[in-house]
């Protein structure tokens, strides 16, 4: 059993329309742009960032032999790849300075426009794809990223880093890591959405490996590309299936199962702005009311196949609020400092739909000093 603690804040930014579609369908491009990459009479924002919703906007500013196009291509092909999900919704592409690190340029587009989830460098040095996968643990994020030698990623995989997915690449240029990151653009992470493991990609071809190098893969989380057929040899591949090899983080967690506890996470902390909208009274009326919410919520995470449904042998969920003054379990009588708060708790289980895992979770919903006077009418 594995314990899910999280504090909701209702104190992050979330975009107009209180809809988390768009940060769940965006991938962002990081790497310095050089002479050459950009069309004539082209220059990149200010900013150092921009959107693109196509192919073709992002040859407008790019020429299709640069890094970027190629990327780009990767990232916008999968849309009709009929064997994932992929829905991008944009491509964000971050200029990196050329005398600016990895994290400063994440950090600089971040402040732009943070409605993003996955990163993706453009760089396949050890020291660019460690620093954007630091940067996503640190900042909540995933990174999908080529990896050209397994020891270049020892310090991650040491670090148990579970925001960081390296993928294998005898090419260096080839964007596999693009292609993989837009096969998990769905909205959510259910079903076959997450999961790299057993993905076949558009427009990118199989390689293949020795059994000393898969074993090598294998040990440190690296996933890989490559044909599976039951008949080995030359011209079997027909046979078989051109597949993603690798269902793990670098830090050894399931890959899937991490970005839908980050859902839900994140819908749960929607969810709080929505409850605190509504100026719930500090009581069990406040209570009903976040329970009622949450009950929905939890419902939309079975639909999307985030959580186990009901059966008559198991429950996916249970939801429970604390109450708020009365009983010797009460958070008045049992948690002094969030009482002070006006803080309201809800706690439970559910089943991940993934490995069917019971996960333990606590939440505070924690409003902000201004609402906290608001329900106190102070």
């Amino acid at each position: 059993m594995s314990v899910y603690d999280n504090l909701i804040s209702i104190l992050f930014k979330l975009p107009d329309g209180r809809s988390l579609e768009e940060y769940f369908k965006n991938i962002l491009l990081v790497g310095k742009i050089n002479t050459g990459d950009l069309q004539a009479d082209v220059e990149f924002p200010s900013s150092g960032l921009k959107k693109y919703s196509s192919y073709d906007e992002v040859l407008a500013d790019f020429v299709p032999t640069s890094q970027f196009a190629l990327e780009a291509n990767a990232v916008f092909n999968q849309k009709n790849n009929t064997q994932t999900t992929s829905q991008l919704q944009y491509l964000m592409i971050a200029e990196q300075g050329a005398s600016e690190s990895v994290g400063d340029a994440l950090d600089k587009a971040k402040a732009v426009d943070g409605k993003f989830v996955k990163v993706v460098p453009l760089s396949r040095e050890a020291a660019d794809v460690k620093a954007a996968a630091d940067w996503c643990m640190t900042n909540d994020r995933f990174c999908d990223f080529v990896v050209t030698d397994v020891d270049d990623v020892a310090q991650i995989v040491a670090g148990e880093n579970n925001y960081a997915y390296g993928i294998f690449r005898k090419n260096s240029t080839d964007p596999i890591a693009s292609a993989v990151a837009s096969t998990s653009t769905c909205g959510h992470f259910g079903g076959k959405d997450g999961s790299a493991q057993f993905t076949q990609l558009a427009g990118i071809l199989p390689e293949t490996y020795s059994g000393a190098q898969i074993s090598e893969m294998n040990s440190n989380n690296v996933a890989y590309y490559t044909n599976v057929s039951p008949v080995d040899g030359g011209e079997t591949d027909s046979f078989g299936y051109n597949w993603v090899i690798g269902s793990r983080m670098l830090g050894g967690e399931l890959r899937q199962r991490q970005m839908i506890m980050h859902y839900i996470k994140k819908s749960m902390g929607l969810m709080a702005l929505e409850f605190f909208n509504q100026k719930p009274v500090y009581d069990e009326t406040g209570n009903n009311l976040l329970l009622s919410m949450a009950e929905k919520q939890f419902r939309s995470f079975q639909t999307y196949n985030l959580v186990i449904a009901n059966t008559a042998d198991q429950t996916g969920y249970e939801l429970k609020v604390t109450p708020i003054r009365t009983g010797s379990d009460s958070i008045m009588n049992t948690d002094t400092e969030a009482y002070n708060a006006k803080k309201f708790k809800l706690t439970g289980y559910y089943y991940d739909a993934i490995v069917g895992e019971k996960v333990d979770f606590l939440f505070y919903v924690d409003p902000s000093d201004e609402q906290v006077e608001q329900i106190l009418g102070e």
